[in-house]
This record gives C-alpha cells, structure tokens and sequence, in this order.
C-alpha cells in the first residue's frame, strides 16, 4: 500500500472511528474464548460464544421503558476499526477511541481446566463497578452449554443489573420463585450511593414492588411503589404502579387522584404508559360506582392505544356492569384479537395482574401478556 492511500485510509477511519464511538457509546463488548477439549463434549467455539451471546441478548430483549444496553461481540469491530487495521494502525486507533472518550463496558467468559474439571472464569469491567473476576464451577452433571449459559445469567447481572432482575422477573413470573430476582435487587442497591434522589434505586424498588404483588401483599407494593416515587418523582411506571396498589387495597379515591393529578401534570409521552394511566383511572371510577366517567376514560385509552388488550377487556366489564353486551362481547373479542401484539413493558404492574375495581378482591394475574415470538423449524 502506498503513502497516499495509507494515509487516505487512516483519515477515512479517523472519522469512522469517531462515528463508531458516538454510535456505541454505553454498549458492551462481549469475548468468549476457546474452550478446551472436553471429554464427552464435542462444541466448537462458535456455538460456545453464541450460547453466551444468547443468553445476553434475550436479557437485553426484555421489553423496558428503560432502554437495554447494546450487546456486540469482539468481533463487531466496526467499519473504522476495520480500515485501521487494514492499514495495521490498530494501536492508534485504540488509542483515538479512548481519546474520543469511547470506554465501554466489557465481559469476557475464559473456559479452561483445571485437573482436568471445567471451570468458567467470568471478568469484565464496568463504569458501575469497575473491575470484576469471579471462577464460576459447574453443577454436578450440567451440560456444557447451560454452564455457559449460567456464565453469562451472572456475567449480566454484573454490567446490567437492571435489566437482568427484569428478565428474570418475567422468567419466574409463572413459577413465582424470585429468590434470585430479591438478591439482585437488593446485591443492586447496595452498591449505589446514598443519594436522596435516585434513578437507579428507584426503578429496582418499584419491581422488587411487582414481586410483593406477586406474593400477593398490596400494602407491601404500595410501599415500595410510593417510595420509588419519592425517590425519583419523574418515573411515570412507579406513579401508575402505586394507583394499582391503591385500587388493589379498595382506596379508589386515592387511586382516582392520583392518576388525575398525574395525568394533568405530568403526561407520559410514551401512548403505551398514557393509556395504562387512563385505564387505571377509569378502574377507580368503575370501584367508586361512577360508570359514565369510567366509559369516557376507557374510551381515551383505547384511543390511545389502540393495541391494548387490557384496556379492551375493562371496557367489556365495564357494558356488562352497564348492560350493554353487545358492546361487551365486541370489546372481549378486539381484546383477543389484540393479544397477538406488544402489550406491556416489564416493570408496569398491569402487563401482570388484572386491575381490581371490586372490593376485597385478591391479586389476580391478568389474562394477557406480551407475545412470544414462535418459530417453526
């Protein structure tokens, strides 16, 4: 390569450099190593590191109103990177990403033996909690590919523990066991600061709130969700949950205020969480016999979001307790045709727990989910 187009390749990787930065700026860079050879199993490196990846991916794929971190292999190098080392100016370009400020998060997953067992040796490095090494040992008799699939559960609640306690938290929500989703939970705000307002602390309260649902102890939600809101008031999920706990302890009033002073104050943008508010505030109205005001909230929400089976199946209970069910029967049947769409995000409590409107009624799940994605093969 001569002078003039080595240097007309550093410079056109220079500015792909510092796209890429910008691009992947708060991603997590993944590495898994080749494994050794390990009597009795025959898995060859690539399956290895898609195992890994895998389990990453479907944490990162948790539908969030908290945008999930960017998972890329090692390989993902990008276009600027690529020219760089083309042009075998690999340490400089390194060295340009880290003056462009590019540090991100990064996980690596080493197999090897040691007399002759296998163990994983998870390490990373974090902006939350700088650098981390842990050997992680497999169970007696686990298969090779649920131990890297282990290995990358524990390496993710390390760099996202957030979106890891979400995903398990939506993983147990049929078996009900959240022993791992509590640990994270709290393991995630010890290590945060002790600031009076917190983002961070505030979101793990509000889903350690869900799990209290799910043990069916609304006065222990309603605590945590209205601490979450004192902890930071702009989070509109903790605001919905805590109308949910209300209505949940008969409080409908309470419930009915909040979302009315929350919707006039404070209205989310997102048409998702606009239309969860509205439906939870037309359940208040149903639980304080005020029917007509119910009708026209219920009519706003499915106006808003139109994909909703929740607000749909309301709505039919609401023309029955009306006596119109021809109108039932039309907004039960919109809500199963509905069903097949987004319904929820993760950390609302409605995408869960059917919205009570009757008095001393227990927790009951809701009939309705986000959909999973099936494949024939």
């Amino acid at each position: 390569m001569d002078l003039t187009t080595l240097l007309g390749v550093v410079f056109l990787a220079l500015g792909l450099i510092g796209a890429d930065t910008v691009r992947h700026a708060g991603s997590i860079v993944v590495e898994v190593t080749p494994a050794p050879q390990i009597s009795g199993e025959v898995i060859d490196h690539a399956t290895l590191e898609a195992e890994f990846d895998d389990q990453l991916y479907a944490i990162a794929r948790t539908e969030s109103v908290i945008s999930p971190p960017e998972i890329r292999t090692s390989h993902d190098q990008g276009l600027g990177m690529a020219l760089a080392q083309a042009a075998k100016a690999e340490d400089f370009a390194y060295a340009l990403q880290t003056a462009f400020g590019y540090a991100p998060d990064r996980l690596r997953l080493a197999l090897y033996l040691e007399h002759g067992e296998l163990r994983g040796q998870v390490s990373g490095t974090t902006h939350n909690i700088g650098t981390f090494r842990q050997v992680i040992v497999p169970y007696k008799d686990e298969p090779v590919l649920a131990f890297v699939r282990r290995c990358s559960l524990w390496s993710a609640s390390q760099v996202a523990p957030y979106a890891t306690a979400l995903y398990l938290m939506q993983k147990h929500s049929s078996d009900k066991d959240f022993t791992d989703v509590v640990a994270l939970i709290e393991h995630a705000k010890s290590q945060l600061p002790p600031t009076p307002i917190s983002f961070d602390r505030a979101a793990l309260d509000n889903l350690f709130g869900i799990v209290l649902l799910f043990r069916n102890d609304a006065a222990g939600a309603q605590q945590a969700f209205d601490k979450a809101v004192e902890e930071y008031p702009g989070n509109p999920v903790s605001q919905i949950n805590a109308a949910f706990a209300d209505l949940q302890l008969d409080h409908y009033q309470q419930a009915h205020d909040r979302m009315k002073s929350f919707i006039a104050e404070t209205p989310p943008q997102n048409k998702v969480l606009l239309a969860t508010a509205y439906m939870t505030w037309a359940a208040a109205e149903m639980g304080l016999h005020r029917l007509d005001e119910a009708d026209h909230l219920l009519a706003l929400a499915t106006a808003t979001d139109p994909s909703s089976s929740s607000s749909f199946d309301l709505w039919a209970e609401l023309k029955d307790l009306q006596g119109d069910h021809a109108a039932a029967d039309r907004y039960r049947r919109q809500a199963l045709l509905n069903s097949a769409t987004f319904e929820n995000y993760g950390e609302v409590a409605t995408l869960y727990f059917h919205l009570s409107w009757k008095d001393n009624e227990a927790v009951t799940l809701s009939k309705f989910s986000n959909p999973s994605i099936v494949s024939f093969h």
